[in-house]
């Protein structure tokens, strides 16, 4: 984001929790501002006084954790610049699967059955008519569950010991049970004004940073434009008369041809860098379509003339992204954890390496690489170092 906006001409300013942030390296960072991000409280009442003191053209609000806290003081800060997202209340909705799935059933965008939680009892014999593999997740897209993601159950007994322990759950009102639905993730990425879409990218995930492939996604790869799937993402941002970009993602069977909406992320993909580098700006097209929504907000003459121009239907298909630090991180995890063969690890690890050869890297950039020397250097070397060296301690009196 920062280096496509910083191309663009725009002059950014980085805010960031932390003094010195890898992407603050970046030559396309005009100024870092650091704020108190210890409580919500404290990040809404510091970015208020920076809207105010500062007073930013635009706001781009990258990171999910931001939004949310954001939201809760949607009223005071929203007045305060023009934001690069989608409406916070649409951001809002969004964030609730639940909501999500009601909304793209009604949009005619199939869903796997699913049901909030009930009881233990309940969720017993909803899973066996779903029948098994069955899925647990937060109804929050930003909630773990056991520090997943999602758990999949592929047999009653692998559920049983799940409804056993639901009893120490400390928020069961937040758990979703969905029949599992087969098939790599597909990514669509969307850009939309007044629910009609302007821009459509879609990449299929070749890998994540769990073994079940429920994690992030740590490689992937352009494929051709879906019309079906291009079509359930018109209708759901039809249905939320959607301005931004955003997000679709779909679980696809490709045997069968069955598709599953997944989630709808309200917000910049964090692979947007594989369209951008094949010439689909997305950064750029969240700051053209906020300016049009403000216009239309603000009833000025013809805000039309301030929509961006469509992006080209067609783009490269078969082009590659590699997430070399989550895949590396997730190797090293899976070494210490040493529940992995050596076979597997050594397939994964030449796989990673020949991926990292041939990939668009979603951080590294020659011409601007600081960044992401800085994040290796700190996750993978600076800290193993500290850890080997010795120390001298104080002399005796």
């Amino acid at each position: 984001m920062v280096r496509s906006l910083g191309r663009a001409g725009l002059e950014v300013t980085l805010g960031t929790e932390y003094a010195r942030s890898s992407t603050g390296f970046s030559r396309y960072v005009s100024d870092v501002w650091v704020y108190d991000g210890s409580s919500t409280q404290r990040f809404n009442n510091s970015l208020e006084a920076f809207l105010r003191s500062e007073r930013p053209d635009y706001v781009f609000t990258v990171g999910e954790s931001q939004l949310r806290r954001i939201m809760d003081a949607a009223h005071r800060l929203e007045p305060l610049s023009t934001w690069a997202n989608p409406e916070l209340s649409t951001v809002a909705r969004c964030f609730d699967k639940r909501a999500m799935y009601e909304l793209a059933a009604q949009a005619g965008v199939p869903v796997m059955a699913w049901t909030a939680y009930t009881s233990a009892e309940d969720w017993r014999g909803r899973a066996r008519d779903m029948g098994y593999p069955v899925v647990v997740k937060r109804k929050d897209s930003a909630g773990q569950v056991m520090d997943r993601k999602a758990l999949i159950y592929r047999s009653a007994q692998e559920f049983e010991p799940f409804l056993a322990s639901l009893q120490r759950e400390p928020d069961p009102a937040s758990l979703v049970l969905q029949k599992f639905a087969p098939g790599p993730r597909h990514n669509c990425h969307v850009g939309a004004a007044d629910g009609r879409l302007i821009a459509y990218f879609q990449q299929k995930v070749l890998r994540t940073d769990e073994p079940d492939d429920t994690g992030i996604g740590v490689a992937g790869i352009s494929v051709p434009p879906s019309p079906m799937l291009r079509a359930h993402c018109e209708a759901l941002t039809g249905a939320l008369v959607y301005t931004g970009i955003g997000c679709i993602q779909f679980l696809v069977d490709e045997p069968t041809g069955s598709v599953a909406f997944l989630e709808f992320n309200a917000r910049m993909d964090s692979t947007a860098a594989l369209p951008y580098r094949i010439g689909l700006d997305y950064p750029l097209l969240a700051i053209e379509l906020a300016a049009y929504r403000k216009a239309r907000a603000a009833g000025r003459g013809d805000p039309r003339r301030l929509l961006p121009l469509p992006h080209p239907d067609a783009y490269p298909a078969g082009r590659t992204y590699h997430w070399l630090h989550g895949d590396l991180l997730a190797w090293v995890n899976e070494v210490r954890s040493r529940k992995t063969g050596a076979a597997r690890l050594a397939r994964w690890g030449l796989d990673m390496a020949w991926l990292a050869m041939r990939s668009y890297h979603l951080t590294f950039d020659w011409r601007d690489p600081l960044p992401t020397i800085d994040m290796f250097w700190r996750k993978f070397l600076k800290n193993p170092l500290r850890r080997r060296v010795p120390v001298a301690g104080a002399l005796p009196r």
